[in-house]
């Protein structure tokens, strides 16, 4: 499963004096985390630390900008990836208070950090399904729509013409199953594969 999110967010923590902004953004490339970490930067101009971490394309990196080693990016990087998160930049901007935290507490605060962001951002989950075109007959068309709006999948878009032009887009189509209720009088046409994203509820 990978989840994803589709804009940027930020949420403030204060802890023992210090502010700690937590920022997650959507990311495609290592080149995009960078560029968004400068321009960061600039919007949170003279903080103490700039602690970040991110996962994309299959790498992933972190980074804590001064702090203890261990304490900071790398507690972000290991709860984006607990929670499954892909193609994401996590940086914590951080406003020392004038009361030191330890290392276990600086964890803890980069880690509640990064939970508070992500608690009121809006998850996607994001799968490849294919697209078909399945073309029917008038007086078979209801019942290719009955078997489709029973399966694991959705109607992208009907159009009616000499015969009836189902897009149907799903993980899986029992083709087989499709041809057997229509006796054989049905074309299915692949057209290749989507990501479709989905919103996960929590």
């Amino acid at each position: 499963m990978s989840l994803r999110i589709k804009e940027k967010y930020v949420k403030l923590t204060e802890i023992n004096k210090s502010k700690f902004y937590a920022i997650i953004a959507p990311i495609e490339s290592v080149e995009e985390a960078k560029s968004i970490l400068v321009e960061i930067k600039k919007e949170y101009p003279k903080a103490t630390h700039y602690c970040y971490a991110y996962i994309v394309d299959g790498k992933e990196k972190s980074n804590d900008d001064g702090e203890p080693s261990g304490t900071a990016g790398r507690p972000i990087l290991e709860f984006l990836k607990n929670k499954e998160l892909e193609n994401i930049l996590c940086i914590v901007v951080r406003y020392f208070g004038g009361i030191k935290l330890g290392a276990s507490g600086l964890i803890r605060a980069y880690v509640d950090s990064s939970k508070n962001v992500f608690d009121i951002a809006k998850i996607y989950r994001i799968e490849e399904q294919e697209l078909f075109d399945i073309v029917t007959s008038y007086s078979l068309f209801q019942i290719v729509k009955n078997y489709l709006d029973k399966a694991n999948g959705n109607i992208v878009n009907v159009s009616y013409e000499e015969e009836v032009i189902i897009t149907y887009s799903c993980i899986y189509l029992n083709l087989n199953d499709l041809k057997n209720i229509t006796n054989g009088n049905v074309k299915i046409i692949s057209k290749g594969f989507q990501k479709v994203y989905s919103i996960v509820e929590r």
